[in-house]
């Protein structure tokens, strides 16, 4: 769990509810208005939305892990932007945790105090998760509405959540962060804990500021001021990974983690009758304990509902595997539980295995609150094979690029075990197309177009066609293609096997573009690269990045096209066929002349995931290297008489 709840866009708020808020909490502490120093206005930075005057997070300890945290924020709206600060959302379980709105009220630029009234504060459960209430009856927001909200008008409140019922017992694990992307003035955060507990500190580019000892408790104290917002760069990590932090846990190590989570979990994945009778008929026919696994696999993929709760909301305990199965929904641990279990019943051992989707987590720093995702580890005899069960559009074996790449905690009846997950290769994104292409004397083009694909451009596929119908699947593929090819009319189209995870997919169609080509006097120009080129450079469009580019997988394009030319005309020139090969990847074209024919072949491999920024120059310029040669065309030229 993470102490601040920042009032920020719904974004911020998914980010800090996935990293858990709700935890910590109880026991009564009076929290001193701190008076931070003076700030001098020019010092403001006026041309943000919003500055965070002050932004205070008290949190007291008790020995028992319980524990109580006092928010305290004052947020001055310097455009109008800031007005979404008008409205904060604080999500919490009211099954273990209180919540209690000390203060609320906006100062109005004149001066004048308006304080929240009773009848704009509300508990809420979620509208979409009310369907659901039945498995997940605690989740609940609490929802503070300002009066007055405007540019120069400064929101202040002061909430209090107490959890009396901590997700782990006796344990305690807490984050905070002294930056974002708006300035923070003073930004503190302390804790309380008895003299005697275990406490582990992780700072990361904030210092201690002070500890003082008082009675049988001690208090730690971090500051920051004047710290500037962050300006986001195309495709940088997760902000929590990159800003000054402090992160606190009693945890020694992750073994302590697992044990509890193997503990918490173990009776949920207990088959009944039902999942037994079930089992049975999936696996019917299936002669190894690969074609078991995957029968199962692609079962509860296909047939249990995926509804993301994740981690932190409703907690780490998996509801039980034949409620799930009965109810034909759950969230990321629950259909975990249920795979577990059915794997149970034909004799294949496995794990409910933990995992970060959104960021990398802090390897030496224990604490469940670093997971937001829970996916299944299968026992083999040298390793363990991971499976992600959430998805309906991901085939057996494969993992969503969002588990890839990733530490994966997986806690067993004997130790925890902390492994990476596979990262896929290029060739296994691949998107390889074949076409045939022609011209007539005005220009016009049609063209065959013939698609293998797999790993994440498979999922993209089907995640968009599945649920369409043939009518909806024309006019879709109609549009992505008038999006690269302006003038474009779909005439054929073949897509099969978009609902199987067993089959690959098999795409044709056929499309006609007028005026492709353009005629000017007696040349013909056209680019070659059809469907496949990089057309914009603003991935690399700054001079120098202060953060890394993050890539979200490895992939690889190849294009084969052979344009038949109008009879009456001939290649003039082409563009020169090229080879780059980096540390980044590799991209190539080349260009054969074979008499009315012009045969087009594009390569682009990307087999890196992270770009820093010392290596960002380099990077630039491999990029550009292509946005250029895939815009360059070819002319032809009317044949003589």
């Amino acid at each position: 769990m993470f102490t601040r709840i920042k009032n920020q866009s719904s974004k911020l708020l998914l980010f800090v509810i996935l990293f858990c808020i709700l935890l910590i909490l109880s026991g009564c502490i009076y929290v001193p208005r701190y008076k931070p120093e003076k700030i001098q206005t020019e010092d403001i930075i006026q041309d943000r939305s919003a500055v965070y005057l002050l932004d205070n997070a008290d949190v007291f300890v008790q020995p028992s892990g319980i524990s109580t945290t006092t928010i305290h924020q004052k947020i001055l709206v310097t455009g109008e932007k800031g007005k979404r600060h008008g409205t904060l959302q604080i999500s919490y379980n009211d099954d273990r945790q209180t919540i209690e709105i000390i203060e609320a009220k906006t100062i109005t630029p004149e001066g004048n105090i308006l304080h929240v009234r009773k009848s704009d504060i509300r508990t809420v459960t979620p509208a979409e998760l009310s369907h659901f209430s039945v498995l997940y009856p605690g989740i609940k927001v609490c929802t503070v509405t300002f009066p007055a909200v405007g540019p120069g008008s400064i929101i202040e409140y002061i909430y209090k959540i107490e959890t009396k019922k901590p997700i782990m017992p006796g344990a305690f694990w807490d984050g905070f962060f002294f930056q974002d992307t708006e300035p923070f003035m003073y930004s503190k955060y302390r804790i309380t804990v008895p003299e005697n507990m275990r406490l582990y500190f992780f700072p990361f580019s904030v210092e201690l500021k002070e500890k003082t000892k008082k009675g049988k408790f001690i208090t730690y104290e971090y500051l920051k001021t004047n710290m500037p917002a962050i300006i986001p760069e195309e495709m940088m990590p997760p902000i929590s990974e990159l800003v000054p932090r402090v992160l606190v846990t009693t945890i020694k190590d992750w073994d302590e983690i697992g044990r509890w989570f193997y503990n918490l979990s173990k009776d949920t994945t207990i088959p009944d009758s039902n999942i037994k009778a079930t089992t049975s008929r999936i696996v019917q026919g299936a002669k190894t304990d690969e074609e078991k696994i995957k029968a199962i696999y692609h079962f509860i993929c296909k047939n249990i509902r995926y509804i993301g709760l994740e981690l932190g909301i409703h907690g780490f305990k998996p509801h039980d595997a034949k409620d799930v199965l009965k109810s034909g929904y759950g969230d990321c641990k629950d259909k975990a539980a249920l795979m577990v279990a059915m794997l149970k019943c034909v004799g294949i051992k496995s794990y409910i295995a933990l995992i970060n989707t959104e960021r990398q987590i802090e390897e030496n720093i224990p604490f469940p609150g670093q997971f937001n995702h829970a996916i299944v580890a299968v026992q083999r005899e040298n390793d363990f094979l991971i499976l992600d069960p959430t998805s309906q559009v991901i085939p057996y074996p494969e993992l969503p690029p969002s588990d890839q790449n990733k530490p994966v905690l997986i806690p067993t009846e004997d130790k925890t075990i902390m492994v990476k997950s596979y990262c896929a290769k290029p060739e296994e994104n691949q998107k390889k197309r074949h076409i045939v292409a022609s011209f007539d004397s005005s220009g016009n083009l049609e063209a065959n177009v013939s698609v293998y694909i797999n790993g994440i451009y498979a999922a993209s596929l089907r995640n968009t066609f599945r649920y369409l119908s043939e009518e909806e699947r024309k006019r879709e593929l109609s549009r992505s293609l008038n999006r690269i090819i302006p003038n474009t009319t779909l005439k054929q189209f073949i897509i099969e096997n978009i609902d199987s995870l067993d089959q690959p997919i098999n795409q044709r169609y056929t499309f006609g573009s007028k005026k492709y080509a353009t005629i000017l006097q007696k040349k013909m120009l056209f680019n070659p690269a059809l469907l496949e080129k990089i057309e914009g450079t603003e991935l690399t469009s700054l001079e120098k990045r202060n953060f890394p580019i993050r890539l979200p997988f490895k992939r690889s394009n190849i294009d084969l096209i052979v344009f038949h030319l109008p009879e009456n005309y001939v290649v003039d020139a082409h563009p020169e066929s090229v080879k780059i090969e980096t540390k980044f990847g590799k991209y190539s074209t080349s260009f054969i002349v074979d008499d009315n024919k012009l045969i087009y072949e594009r390569t682009l491999f990307f087999d890196i995931l992270e770009i820093s920024p010392e290596d960002y120059q380099e990077f630039k310029k491999f990029y550009e290297q292509i946005a250029h040669n895939d815009s360059l065309p070819v002319i032809l030229k009317e044949k003589t008489s």
